[in-house]
């Protein structure tokens, strides 16, 4: 019987703004626009937000916002922080409908929101704001007690609270309780200088850091393992997003103004054992048991090259490939007369 195995890989992430004229500058935090199937970037670097469709084709939406931050979308609106204010943009005219000015010490950056009709805030002298949907009412629900410089939030709808990431070193994902506000120490960590949080839909945590050349850290469900390192060398990963519908992860790299997509967990692909792939450097590194053929293809099901794979261990240097397109999504799936146990692997190739 004939066996089929398929992995998402990323070759270069797609940088956004290669199929077009690149409009990142500073790029701080990203949203997935669900109903017009876009990404909003934030622009700290001239205020303004960026629309990115998935052909990667750029357009400036929305201007004029000094120092902006945070971004995120709550049905028809998108919230966007910067200093002491969330402005507030329709989702589909792109025009402004509202300011709301809080008592905060320094700036805003990262928001979420429950399901109750409340928006939270992340303020960076260490404060947790929530602002009331329907009368746009700020109050403070968390006033200390948090790691030092708070960055961003995620809603864990399962347990009604918010998480916090922060920039201090080695500091505690915290859990803040919407029932009574509590504050507690979630998940301790080795790491730091963490910017933006997110959770997929199998409760999966994903966080960036600046440290260690630019990562994106996985927490696994219940959380009580060490991450792995999703991905890494990003120039200064930021606010990042999932696409749930698609299954993606956008991570937007301040330091070199461009933006990567990343596969989370495509769908129909099984759980593998681990280290049959390796992306090393500009290589595939392959180590099987078996004699196989693996087939690269366009997502479209366009054959690109095929690999002869034999037992032991396989290197294919990735510029050396044939017909590979830069910056796009590529498919590679094993066909073989025997099982083969194979490792799904979520990274971007440099070439």
């Amino acid at each position: 019987m004939k066996h089929l195995y398929c992995f998402l890989i990323f070759l270069l992430g797609i940088h956004a703004g290669l199929q077009s004229q690149n409009l990142l500058n500073k790029p701080e935090h990203i949203a997935w626009d669900a109903v017009h199937e876009k990404y909003l970037v934030t622009n700290y670097g001239n205020g303004k937000i960026i629309s990115i469709d998935q052909e990667g084709n750029q357009e400036a939406i929305i201007e004029g916002i000094s120092s902006c931050l945070g971004i995120h979308i709550v049905d028809t609106s998108i919230f966007i922080t910067h200093s002491n204010k969330i402005e507030i943009y329709g989702l589909s005219h792109h025009q402004k409908v509202g300011t709301i000015t809080l008592n905060v010490s320094n700036w805003l950056d990262g928001m979420a929101n429950d399901n109750n009709g409340y928006l939270y805030a992340v303020e960076n002298a260490g404060k947790i704001h929530r602002v009331n949907l329907s009368t746009l009412e700020d109050t403070i629900i968390v006033a200390g007690g948090l790691p030092d410089h708070p960055q961003d939030i995620v809603f864990d709808e399962a347990e009604n609270r918010l998480l916090l990431a922060s920039w201090e070193t080695n500091s505690y994902i915290v859990s803040i309780s919407l029932e009574n506000f509590e504050v507690t120490d979630l998940i301790e960590t080795n790491s730091g200088q963490y910017d933006g949080i997110v959770m997929d839909t199998l409760r999966n945590i994903y966080v960036t850091s600046w440290l260690n050349g630019g990562r994106v850290y996985k927490w696994v469900y219940p959380w009580d393992t060490d991450p792995e390192v999703f991905s890494q060398g990003h120039a200064g990963p930021a606010g990042l997003a999932i696409n749930n519908e698609d299954n993606c992860l956008a991570v937007p790299n301040f330091n070199s103004n461009s933006m990567d997509i990343l596969t989370l967990f495509p769908v129909g692909i099984q759980e593998v054992k681990k280290n049959f792939i390796e992306i090393k450097n500009n290589e595939i590194v392959i180590t099987s048991s078996a004699k196989t053929i693996a087939r690269i293809t366009s997502i479209q099901g366009k054959e690109l090259c095929t690999l002869d794979v034999t037992p032991g261990q396989n290197c294919f240097r990735i510029s050396d490939l044939p017909n590979i397109p830069k910056n796009q999504f590529v498919i590679l799936s094993f066909y073989s007369e025997q099982s083969i146990i194979s490792e799904k692997i979520y990274i971007h190739l440099v070439n």
